[in-house]
């Protein structure tokens, strides 16, 4: 046994930076793509969110066309589509038709929270029947559409074009251990949203080990976390590219829905001991720091959760320092600094 390299992945919300227009934000997201294929990156995800003024990912499917077009070889994925707000047939030709276009690169990460408020969901869902309950019929349908669907499914008529026979790479996305269990149970690949509940990710990982059972998609598991990250070499650079998004994050724990927070706001916001409390404790598990302090929190979070890779997710408010993050990571990884501890090596 000896150490191997990390799968790394990418996760971008089409952010929105203050004085941005919607356009400018989405171009933002190709570019990054773009740089993350240069860089050697695996996979390239976008988030689904709604009704939020500074991420612009509403729609990952249209946005991962565009994605698809500007690259050639990196993976091409939904960080995830939140299925309950979807039919599963109009995922399935969605797709589909991304599978048709751009190959065997695309994955389709799904997750079963709504990504939104309650009233959006409605709106989105077209019901105020807001339960997930039936999120393992609609899984189970939505994989039937591009695999083939028991006789005894009402829906087993229905094909869809494309989407039958166009087969992405199915990933479960959660922050909880029944979504670990659900992705193990059916031998999916498995992803944790750490960078945003990161209280709950080495529980969740072992019981999406110990649940794995191989399927027609996977013999093994592979289990990848995110992480979030805001790297340079200056500790007050981190601080004030960290800022604006902690208050926009703060603001909506307080139930609103925050523009986009200028450079000029957040240098002039007094944070009061409550709030630098919270912010303490949410950066404490992510990767804010020089190159050195990320090499060692991604290292330590490989280490304690199992994880076989880590999906950067860009904290920064500038572009810029967005790119900055993917850069010093995929350094890190060229020169042998992040590593899996204790995996067989051919």
């Amino acid at each position: 046994m000896s150490d191997a390299p990390l799968h790394l992945s990418v996760l971008d919300l089409a952010t929105r930076e203050y004085g941005q227009s919607n356009t400018e934000a989405l171009q933002g997201s190709i570019d990054m793509a773009v740089r993350a294929e240069q860089l050697g990156y695996e996979r390239f995800w976008v988030a689904e969110h709604h009704g939020m003024p500074g991420i612009t990912s509403s729609a990952p499917a249209v946005l991962l066309s565009a994605v698809g077009a500007a690259t050639s070889t990196i993976r091409i994925g939904s960080g995830g589509v939140m299925l309950p707000n979807h039919a599963p047939l109009v995922i399935a030709e969605q797709f589909g038709t991304l599978r048709a276009l751009y190959g065997d690169r695309v994955d389709l990460g799904i997750g079963r929270a709504p990504g939104t408020d309650g009233a959006t969901a409605m709106a989105l869902r077209r019901t105020d029947r807001l339960d997930v309950d039936d999120f393992p019929q609609q899984l189970a349908d939505l994989v039937g559409f591009f695999t083939g669907m028991e006789e005894s499914n009402p829906l087993a008529r229905i094909r869809a074009v494309p989407g039958y026979g166009d087969v992405p790479e199915f990933w479960l996305l959660g922050s909880s251990g029944y979504s670990a269990q659900v992705a193990g149970a059916l031998g999916i690949p498995f992803a944790f949203a750490h960078h945003f509940a990161s209280d709950n990710t080495e529980a969740a990982l072992a019981l999406y080990h110990q649940a794995f059972r191989p399927s027609r998609f996977r013999s093994e598991p592979l289990a990848l976390i995110g992480v979030q990250v805001v790297t340079d070499e200056d500790p007050a650079v981190v601080d004030e590219q960290s800022a604006p998004g902690m208050i926009s994050f703060i603001r909506m724990r307080q139930g609103a829905k925050p523009e986009p927070v200028s450079m000029e706001e957040a240098r002039a916001y007094e944070f009061s001991d409550l709030e630098r409390r919270f912010i303490a404790a949410r950066t404490e598990r992510q990767a804010y720091g020089s190159r050195d302090q990320v090499a060692a929190k991604i290292n330590e979070l490989v280490e304690s959760t199992g994880a076989d890779g880590v999906i950067v997710a860009p904290g920064a408010a500038q572009a810029r320092y967005r790119h900055q993050a993917l850069e010093v990571v995929a350094g890190l990884h060229a020169e042998g600094r992040l590593v899996r501890p204790g995996v067989a090596v051919a």
